[in-house]
């Protein structure tokens, strides 16, 4: 299960992983995915309600499929929508409290609890990516057989992680080989 630092990213990368594996496949397989993201972002309070049955399920197959439609540039409007909708309602804030210490302290606030508020973060993701141009920054990941998108971060990166370049270049290495 890959989480990187993108919500977005890593709740589209739920259905793309290489294996035919799909992470939102059953509210089983969904909840332990939800789990590992609340568990990932520690600085976001996503609260407790984190249980998938059917109907949450179809909430984040939703927002999954709508956000996929954003970030490859060419959305319908009901998948804008979708977006908008979710990150209208949940999307997390900031606030100011006074620390310890009486200095400001700047806060995550987020609405809802559990899942609401992690569909509200994915959508605010989302849409954080396109206010800031990185839409031309998402690529699919070049190793065969692993489909999972990811920021590039410079032009010549063509890898989601080291373990796909690695295993690009054996299966280069092993061509070359002959074998």
């Amino acid at each position: 299960m890959l989480i990187g630092d993108r919500p977005a990213l890593d709740l589209v990368n739920t259905g793309r992983l290489g294996d035919d594996t799909d992470l939102l496949a059953t509210p089983p397989t969904a909840e332990a995915w939800v789990r590992a993201m609340a568990a990932h972002l520690t600085d976001v309070p996503l609260g407790t309600d984190l249980a998938v049955d059917g109907v949450r399920l179809d909430d984040l197959r939703l927002v999954r499929g709508a956000v996929a439609q954003v970030l490859q540039g060419r959305p319908r409007s009901s998948s804008l929508a979708v977006v908008n909708r979710f990150d209208t309602e949940a999307a997390p804030s900031w606030t100011l409290d006074l620390g310890p210490d009486g200095a400001p302290v700047a806060q995550r606030r987020v609405w809802g609890s559990g899942l609401d508020a992690l569909l509200g973060l994915v959508a605010a993701d989302c849409v954080a990516m396109v206010r800031d141009g990185l839409l031309d920054e998402i690529a699919e990941c070049a190793s065969p057989g692993c489909q999972l998108r990811f920021l590039r971060g410079h032009h010549r990166r063509r890898f989601c992680r080291p373990d796909c370049a690695h295993r690009s270049r054996q299966a280069a290495y092993q061509r070359r080989q002959g074998r």
